[in-house]
């Protein structure tokens, strides 16, 4: 089982009356989050159907357990779960096919769109294929937030 570290102070919102809204860094942290927010925030992003046989909130951390047929819906598990408020880790035990490369994650930390993102990665990546790599959790080039966690594009 991999463990994936989030910002806890920073993510959605995933319940109470500023659902859907971003947590701001500056502050105070959320509680943590229940399973029922977790879980509507895979039905949100079109997760709920996926190969996921195992969801468990112990305090801040998401335990998920399933399986994925591409390196993108694995990383989209583990992201969705982690970028909700409150989440402090996500560890993941998701079956993939051989060869599938490893997460590589980034947390954003002042960038104010994924073209910004793009231009400070020392890899030769762009706006367009770092908001390809992930939609549907990112829905434009503007739509990142300070505290977000991003997947890198890799080759599955």
């Amino acid at each position: 089982m991999k463990i994936y570290r989030f910002n806890p102070k920073a993510g959605r919102i995933a319940e109470g009356s500023f659902e859907g809204l971003i947590q701001s860094l500056d502050a105070p942290p959320p509680p943590k989050p229940g399973e029922s927010a977790i879980k509507r925030a895979f039905k949100k992003f079109g997760l709920a159907q996926m190969h996921m046989s195992h969801l468990v909130i112990d305090d801040r951390t998401i335990y998920l357990r399933g399986k994925a047929e591409s390196a993108k819906a694995r990383d989209q598990m583990i992201l969705t779960a982690g970028n909700v408020a409150g989440v402090a880790a996500v560890e993941a035990e998701i079956q993939v096919p051989p060869g599938t490369p490893d997460p590589k994650f980034l947390e954003i930390k002042t960038s104010q769109n994924l073209d910004e993102v793009a231009e400070k990665l020392p890899e030769d990546i762009s706006g367009d294929e770092l908001l390809d790599a992930n939609q549907p959790l990112v829905t434009s080039k503007d739509d990142i937030y300070p505290g977000q966690t991003i997947r890198l594009p890799t080759e599955n």
